[in-house]
């Protein structure tokens, strides 16, 4: 086994330890890497530390066994349990059975997607998957398949959505104890608990009145079930020859409704419209953007007009977990609540019922997207 460990990483465990540096490299290697891949058969491979971990909640390496190359993650995660994570490989070798392109779970040598390592207090879980293969969106600068209009990426962002939407409509779960959790109803009893600082009474109480609303809406096979729920360019790589999108990181999966996860697709074309300088013009672009990922959602599966008339109650949703995980983030970072711009324009947007992200307000500036200077 040879390695690549230009970094090093920092997790909290369990007994809320943090190991850092050549301790991680110690007792990740010596121990959880070694476990790990021999329960795979892997203990004859090249392998190398995910170069962006620190930006995931898990630790990844990329394994190369002769031609062959998977993913190998470890979670220490205290909200995932060997359920949870049992319930995602399930959903995800579903959707590889059912041909939607995706890094799927592999087996162990012992027949399990998931492999439990116990040191003292720290419990570790281990996945195998496999590695996709295709180029990433952001590091080419969103430059597409050479002669092919990028026009195909948009329609094949929505069909990939929408393709799992239909598929998910006929999933069952292995059994109610390891089924994914709800995501709204952990973002209201978890995440604002423990996160919202004290002092936002006013955000607060706009959060439950979002949440509260989404309790009244309908829920059946066609407009609820489980979902990706991080669907970005961050997580697919694009293939070469077709344009296909690769699906991989479905850690976040959970059951919610399908407009949420087309109310964060309209989110992600908010790249390709914020540097334009009139209000027309962006709206314009996000028009554009979203009616091609519908598209290609319908060529999958069909949503009611009254769904698309929820679209920006659900923009309202997404809103609030990316506050919520500004503050999560500035908390594990030590960061000053007072003097973060992005955190000011999206608590001023939200106590004001500026809609959209504040995209088509004047309260957003080109020049400085999302982000609003504190006043002295």
């Amino acid at each position: 086994m040879s390695e690549n460990l230009e970094n090093t990483a920092t997790i909290e465990a369990s007994s809320n330890q943090v190991i850092t540096g050549s301790l991680v490299v110690e007792h990740l290697l010596e121990v959880i890497i070694v476990d790990f891949l021999t329960k795979w058969n892997l203990d004859e491979c090249e392998i190398t530390l995910y170069p962006q971990y620190e930006e995931c909640k898990n630790v990844i390496y990329f394994i190369q066994k002769k031609d062959k190359e998977y993913v190998l993650r470890f979670t220490f995660r205290k909200d995932r349990t060997i359920q949870q994570l049992q319930a995602e490989a399930h959903f995800i070798d579903y959707l590889r059975v059912n041909k939607v392109p995706v890094a799927y779970p592999i087996k162990s040598k012992n027949g399990t997607f998931v492999e439990t390592l116990k040191m003292d207090d720290l419990i570790v879980y281990g996945m195998l998957f496999s590695k996709a293969k295709g180029f990433s969106m952001p590091e080419k600068n969103y430059q597409y398949r050479k002669g092919v209009p990028i026009d195909e990426y948009y329609h094949n962002f929505g069909k990939t959505i929408g393709l799992i939407h239909k598929l998910t409509g006929h999933y069952s779960p292995q059994n109610r104890m390891t089924m994914r959790h709800e995501l709204l109803k952990s973002v209201e009893t978890e995440l604002l608990p423990k996160y919202l600082p004290k002092n936002q009474d006013n955000i607060e109480n706009k959060f439950n009145k979002l949440i509260n609303e989404t309790k009244r809406l309908p829920r059946d096979a066609k407009c609820f079930g489980l979902i990706h729920a991080d669907f970005h360019d961050g997580n697919f790589l694009v293939n070469n020859d077709n344009g296909n999108l690769i699906l991989f990181d479905f850690d976040d999966s959970a059951y919610c409704w399908f407009m949420y996860e087309l109310a964060n697709a309209w989110t992600r074309g908010m790249k390709f419209a914020q540097y334009e300088t009139t209000i027309e013009r962006r709206k314009a672009k996000m028009d554009e953007w979203f009616e091609k990922i519908m598209g290609g959602y319908s060529t999958e599966h069909t949503l009611s007009n009254y769904w698309l008339t929820k679209l920006e109650l659900f923009i309202k949703v997404v809103e609030m977990e990316y506050l919520i995980n500004i503050f999560q983030h500035l908390e594990a970072n030590n960061g000053s609540l007072e003097t973060n711009e992005e955190l000011n324009y999206r608590i001023t947007c939200i106590e004001n019922d500026i809609p959209y992200f504040g995209f088509f307000d004047n309260i957003y500036n080109p020049d400085n997207p999302f982000c609003l200077p504190i006043a002295e």
